[in-house]
């Protein structure tokens, strides 16, 4: 079973705080990973918490997430950053942001059983680029739950005035999927960022037809003529 280390990100009420982390764990339990949650190792001691103590369970948390395959931030985003985040990204630990948690649906589970991809399989700043033309990451939430698997987090934008970070009028973004085309228009926050090499590499061993896709596909991560007329797509990119 694979083990998941649980960040809740507390506001004012420590108190309430801790019961929503012990129902959080509770609910990941239910999709079948085996939660820790190292803020609980404070649940024991009297507000308010002493630095030490905060030191203390910081230390033991770390080496409790060192184990762990996967950290799940609850009630955060990307643009938080704690400990726990910063020492995920330095050892490869792939993070997962959660911002409903009381909402099951939104949690990453992998529909197919292989890893989800995370902000960690992207070009680091790629966040800040042009995606035009560019292989990105979906974030898991806008997949359905059936639908939420690695395969379907590759997309290929086609076009879109959300393609420039810094948009104007729309942050929409228009994708295709390279595989078996199906097109999608969200907002550009829906994305991680640009795709890492590597990543494609790990979908194709995940999915060996992604190793022919990307042998048609021509530079910039566009979809080669070729491909898209063996899928039965005329090759051709709407304007704006």
């Amino acid at each position: 079973m694979k083990q998941v280390c649980i960040l809740s990100i507390f506001h004012e009420n420590r108190g309430s705080g801790i019961a929503d982390l012990m129902g959080y764990c509770k609910v990941a339990g239910e999709c079948g990973v085996f939660p820790v949650a190292p803020q609980l190792l404070l649940a024991p001691w009297q507000a308010p918490v002493s630095e030490e103590q905060k030191e203390q369970a910081l230390r033991l948390g770390l080496a409790l997430l060192e184990q762990s395959e996967e950290l799940w931030v609850m009630g955060g985003d990307i643009r938080q950053k704690h400990p726990e985040t910063d020492f995920a990204g330095k050892h490869g630990i792939p993070t997962f942001y959660i911002p409903s948690p009381a909402e099951r649906d939104s949690y990453p589970v992998s529909a197919d059983g292989n890893g989800l991809l995370s902000c960690g399989d992207c070009v680091d700043g790629s966040e800040k680029e042009d995606y035009e033309g560019k292989l990105v990451i979906l974030r898991h939430e806008n997949l359905r739950p059936e639908c939420r698997t690695p395969r379907n987090q590759l997309w290929v934008v086609t076009h879109g005035p959300g393609c420039r970070p810094g948009w104007k009028y729309s942050p929409t973004l228009h994708l295709r999927h390279p595989l078996d085309g199906d097109r999608l228009a969200l907002a550009r926050e829906c994305v991680w960022g640009v795709a890492k090499p590597e990543t494609l590499e790990k979908l194709e061993g995940m999915y060996p037809e992604f190793r022919q896709w990307r042998e048609a596909r021509g530079i910039n991560g566009r979809d080669s003529p070729d491909w898209a007329e063996a899928q039965g797509e005329d090759g051709e990119e709407p304007g704006l």
